[in-house]
């Protein structure tokens, strides 16, 4: 039928920066193989169910007014019996599959003002957005494809390299084996002089033996290419040893032509950096069998939902599936997602992360995307998982780290989980329903002046504790320590030197401590696996002890200020190291400074780490930064944290921004002025102490807190944990394992990215987050 609707839409085109929501609805995980497909709005773009048990196609449409869409399903063609071999990969790229091959599309156009009957098809007025919506990239491809990107570019060395002549001694039989050594993979041709050269050596030991970058320190020739990359397209790895950085030839054919190779005849061999990188994740992969070898059970359910891997998006996966195995999680966002979308006034439900934590919790929960597939005989494999793409987008929207496809480290994500809900609990004025209370306690400092003996307390807000591991060498590696000596370590008294202390008056020698002053419902334990060596943070292949019964904690609870201690005078600076004023910025080794940064680390964390340490070495350092990385105000430089930050101006806009998260406009408007205007550290501050805690004195600090459970309850139970294979933070594979119920009748289960199995026996003692639920 032509309805009103239709006859009298005017429609604009999407462009090539336009999200089109066209593979999955934005609110549940019903895709375009469902029965019913997936309704594309032509007005806006968003995509939605159009039928089952949400609908979510049709509420947009009622909400929104826009009543025409594109409805899309596929259907898979009967798989061919041909033994024709894929098209051999000449080089790594990402290309946009149109299924064509495998699938059948079926679209038509429908007006949910007219109940969702179909439109006559043709309409000169909406055909142009229907082929632009059928042949646009489904908005998460984008995403992934902007993510993956990496744009190499020419340089001036090789667009102005001149002076190509053959060595003495050069021929076409010399390509085979380094000019220094043995080597004969992983080889770069000078493309000044044709000298042969193998590889850097890598920190393990592999690789070649730096004699290409050699060759480029004795004669100033900076630029190479790598042999057996090269293709007959005139492709290939290219690298300038001026720039220190992977770079594009343009001219690669005629620069080769001078050394006798043709291009169109090469052959590609090896594989090329990116291809390397990417397999190297590849390669890692948890055992999926017991130890007498067979295999485990898969299995699939409400809370047994794997995640896709989206590429090195292990990491998330892997702590999504612990959070939202916690209760408050589940209960916050699973029962609740059907009264969310029904009232939520975002109009684009892919980019609020409230309908994406949701429609998170939903996938995982609802049992209704667990399904295991058959082989061919009919026996059941592991399920095909759900896709958070929209999730991933929205929770790290323009973070400069977890926007990326890069590798990331588990625990930093889940610290920017619970600042991102933190936000958005706070936007809707949620109160106590905020799930991330459930990790909240307080921990108790203690710091003695050892020349007057006096003694000061304080009580901090905190969301996680980071564990040090204690190394004791072996033959091969290093013996097996427990979660108390872990625990021992981090609660055990440390010096300070250099503290100003209000009662002498003077610089002096103190100690200090950290013990918990009230214990969360779920506490968040990090072990601290890295350490610098060779400049690069490796992975401590240390075995931590973990009982997977009752864990107590009692020994590590403070007790507040005790009889016969006396405490210091009250000043303002509160720190266990003297105050930095603007005359006095911190003076750090710059050469230390860009080790750190050479590893990934922001530059404020650097300065901050190398001052904190008294210059003492990029190992001591980077164990700062480990020890710190969860601190509030980590990404606040020195100067700035801690000089006339009462003088520093407050932006109205700024104020009326973070007061309409739900913060009190004193409050704001004091951690502004701390840290020094800036919007993103003044909201660490306020997320990082609660309201009732903000104007804490330090009398009523000196005490721990008074809420009963939390302070008589000390018994814990390891409910989850994440556990990270490989040699280096930057790279590897996350899994998670999750118990579910309780007593005697929980169970443990492995989430390996999409498959998720019953595991019998877990194994914590790899692991590098801990989950550990109280016993109440």
């Amino acid at each position: 039928m032509t309805c009103e609707h239709a006859l009298t839409a005017r429609l604009s085109l999407p462009s090539s920066s336009t999200p089109v929501y066209k593979e999955e609805c934005t609110q549940c995980f019903d895709n375009q193989d469902t029965a019913e497909g997936v309704d594309v709005c032509l007005s806006c773009f968003n995509g939605g169910c159009p039928g089952g048990p949400y609908n979510h196609a049709h509420q947009h449409s009622m909400k929104s007014g826009h009543y025409l869409t594109l409805n899309i399903r596929r259907i898979a063609k009967p798989s061919s019996d041909s033994d024709e071999r894929p098209a051999k990969l000449t080089k790594l790229e990402i290309r946009e599959d149109t299924g064509a091959d495998d699938f059948e599309y079926h679209t038509f156009v429908r007006c949910w003002g007219c109940s969702g009957a179909r439109v006559e098809s043709g309409l000169e007025n909406i055909d142009p957005t229907v082929q632009a919506v059928i042949h646009a990239v489904e908005a998460s491809k984008g995403h992934e494809i902007k993510a993956w990107a990496e744009e190499v570019t020419a340089c001036q060395h090789f667009n102005d390299l001149s002076g190509q002549a053959p060595r003495d001694g050069f021929s076409l039989d010399t390509l085979h084996q380094c000019s220094a050594c043995d080597k004969r993979e992983n080889l770069w041709l000078c493309l000044t002089c044709g000298n042969v050269g193998c590889g850097r050596r890598q920190y393990d030991g592999s690789g070649g033996n730096n004699h290409g970058i050699s060759h480029y320190e004795a004669t100033g020739h900076c630029v190479s290419v790598k042999l057996g990359t090269i293709t007959p397209e005139g492709t290939a790895d290219a690298y300038c040893y001026t720039c220190d950085d992977n770079k594009m030839d343009p001219h690669l054919a005629a620069h080769l032509k001078v050394f006798g190779i043709n291009v169109a005849a090469q052959q590609k061999t090896e594989k090329s950096i990116a291809e390397l990188q990417l397999d190297q994740n590849l390669k890692f992969d948890f055992s999926m069998t017991t130890a007498d070898g067979a295999k485990l059970e898969p299995v699939a359910g409400p809370g047994l939902t794997g995640l896709k891997n989206l590429g090195n998006s292990c990491y998330m996966a892997s702590v999504l599936q612990c959070v939202f195995g916690i209760d408050r999680f589940r209960d916050r966002y699973f029962p609740t997602a059907a009264d969310h979308f029904a009232t939520c006034t975002q109009a684009n439900p892919a980019q609020c992360l409230l309908c994406q934590l949701h429609k998170l919790a939903n996938g995982l929960w609802s049992g209704r995307y667990a399904n295991l597939e058959t082989d061919s005989e009919g026996r059941p494999t592991h399920q095909a998982g759900i896709a958070p793409s929209t999730f991933k987008a929205a929770v790290a929207k323009e973070h400069y780290e977890f926007s990326t496809m890069r590798q990331q480290d588990a625990f930093e994500f889940l610290l920017h989980l619970e600042k991102q809900v933190d936000v958005v609990e706070r936007s809707v004025n949620s109160g106590n329903s905020n799930p991330n209370k459930v990790f909240d306690f307080t921990t108790e400092e203690r710091l003695q002046c050892l020349g007057c003996q006096k003694v000061r307390y304080r009580v901090e807000p905190a969301r996680s504790v980071s564990l040090p591991v204690i190394k004791r060498p072996l033959d091969s590696g290093f013996a097996p320590v427990s979660l108390a000596e872990c625990l021992d370590v981090m609660t055990a008294e440390e010096a300070v030197d250099g503290y100003q202390c209000p009662e002498c008056e003077r610089p002096t020698q103190a100690v200090k401590s950290t013990r918990f002053a009230s214990f969360p419902k779920v506490l968040a334990v990090q072990v601290r696996r890295f350490e610098l060596v060779n400049w690069v943070p490796e992975k401590l292949d240390i075995s931590v002890q973990v009982p997977l019964g009752e864990v107590s904690l009692e020994a590590y609870r403070g007790q507040g200020i005790q009889p016969g201690e006396e405490p210091l005078p009250e000043s303002d600076d509160i720190s266990a190291a003297p105050a930095v004023t603007s005359q006095q910025q911190p003076i750090v080794d710059e050469e230390v400074v860009g080790q750190l940064e050479a590893m990934g680390f922001p530059r404020v964390r650097c300065v901050k780490a190398v001052s904190k340490t008294g210059n003492c070495g990029a190992e001591a350092a980077m164990t700062w930064i480990f020890e710190h990385m969860d601190d509030a105000d980590i990404d606040v430089p020195e100067a700035v944290a801690q000089t006339e930050s009462s003088l520093a101006a407050v932006n109205p806009a700024a104020v009326e921004q973070l007061a309409a998260m739900g913060f009190a406009r004193d409050r704001v408007e004091r951690e502004l002025r701390n840290a020094g205007g800036d919007a993103e550290r003044a909201l660490d501050r306020l997320l990082s102490i609660p309201d009732d805690e903000a104007d804490v004195t330090m009398e009523s600090a000196v005490e721990p807190a008074a809420d009963d459970s939390q302070s008589r309850n000390s018994a814990f139970e390891l409910t989850g944990f994440v556990s990270h294979k490989g040699s280096s933070v930057h790279c590897g594979h996350y899994i998670a394992s999750v118990r579910h119920g309780s007593g005697t009748d929980s169970k443990w289960f492995m989430f390996n990215d999409s498959k998720v199995v019953a595991q019998e026996e877990p194994q914590p003692e790899q692991a590098y987050v801990y989950f550990f639920t109280r016993l109440d």
